[in-house]
């Protein structure tokens, strides 16, 4: 395993912070991060930025370490959903859901054996100002072990990076990720060397994106008061708690019984509806449920025949202007798919 540069570790924070909006585990101190954000906001106000010299800023998505999945070979796709649905046929798929993952028998994670989670993602970057975008084609795994203070193993693969139809720049993209392709890191408490100093492991760092035992144990049975839980850790309503239900669901660490009541929960959204009843992820074909969120309908897709859980998109709400990135409405920003099992050494399939 390489070390990262100065600059290369630089570069991994911001893309693990940038990676919040996609639903990924991040590590951050989010009052820190708002009163630096404050700050520069103000700053920017008293020196404006002349229009003419405005530099372009490239924003990317990175699939951090810790989530998971196997994503469809189907490029990124416009979704079908148009604004409308059914609230009430939302409700009632996830119920449906709730109650087929209720009765799955799963294979506990033993002694010396490992929870294998293999997720690959496609993300849109874009060129902010020029109306370059390009789509990067990932797959990450992660082997974390029944006892988490042991070490935990991350691989990153780069499948495809190639321009966006109809947002072509000049010359080759660049991935939407820093990591490297077959780069890999390694831990004690799934602590990798490309955190940023005095972060806290992921055997302390409880969150519904990196769910500890007792943090899963803790969690509420009452799908309302659940539901209070991720509104109170998402800060932005129903479309917050339907991004951190998705970041729980994502990490492939939940157990059945709790995924159930995780799906219970985002029943209760009275906002959401159904997107698309053909979403494929993984030639996989499932219901997607979503709510607008900022300039995105958030989505989470389940299987309605099993309940299992399928990934999750981003799609571009309405049509952007270049300043934000010159997306048109219906473009998949970001799609995953999740798959997990029970393996026993470190490294194995």
């Amino acid at each position: 395993m390489s070390e990262p540069t100065q600059p290369e570790t630089l570069d991994r924070v911001l893309d693990a912070a940038l990676s919040r909006a996609g639903d990924e585990p991040v590590r951050f101190d989010v009052a820190a991060g708002k009163a630096a954000l404050a700050a520069s906001l103000k700053d920017r106000a008293a020196h404006p930025v002349a229009v003419g010299h405005r530099p372009r800023r490239r924003t990317r998505w990175l699939a951090a370490a810790a989530a998971v999945a196997v994503l469809t070979g189907a490029a990124l796709a416009a979704s079908t959903f148009d604004g409308g649905g059914s609230s009430a046929t939302a409700a009632e798929e996830l119920v449906k859901a709730a109650d087929l993952a209720s009765r799955v028998v799963e294979r506990p994670v033993g002694p010396g054996q490992f929870r294998y989670v293999r997720s690959r993602y496609e993300g849109i970057s874009v060129e902010l100002g020029s109306g370059e975008a390009s789509s990067t084609d990932l797959t990450q795994e992660e082997w974390i072990p029944a006892d988490r203070r042991g070490e935990w193993l991350f691989r990153n693969k780069i499948n495809s990076v190639e321009w966006l139809k109809g947002h072509e720049g000049s010359g080759r993209p660049e991935p939407g990720t820093s990591f490297k392709d077959g780069q890999e890191f390694r831990g004690d408490c799934g602590n990798y060397s490309y955190f940023a100093a005095g972060q806290p492991d992921r055997c302390t760092d409880a969150k519904f994106s990196n769910p500890t035992p007792e943090f899963i144990a803790a969690l509420p049975k009452d799908p309302a008061a659940l539901l209070a839980k991720l509104k109170d850790a998402g800060q932005s309503g129903d479309s917050g708690a339907l991004v951190e239900a998705g970041a729980a669901l994502n990490s492939g660490q939940y157990p059945a019984e709790v995924r159930a009541t995780l799906f219970r929960a985002i029943a209760l959204l009275p906002g959401l509806v159904v997107t698309d009843k053909r979403a494929n992820l993984d030639g996989k074909e499932g219901v997607a449920l979503g709510l607008k969120h900022f300039d995105d309908f958030k989505e989470i897709i389940i299987d309605p025949g099993n309940g299992d859980y399928i990934g999750s998109r981003a799609t571009v709400a309405e049509d952007l202007p270049a300043d934000r990135g010159g997306l048109e409405k219906g473009t998949v920003r970001t799609s995953s798919a999740v798959t997990t099992k029970v393996v026993d050494s470190l490294g194995a399939r």
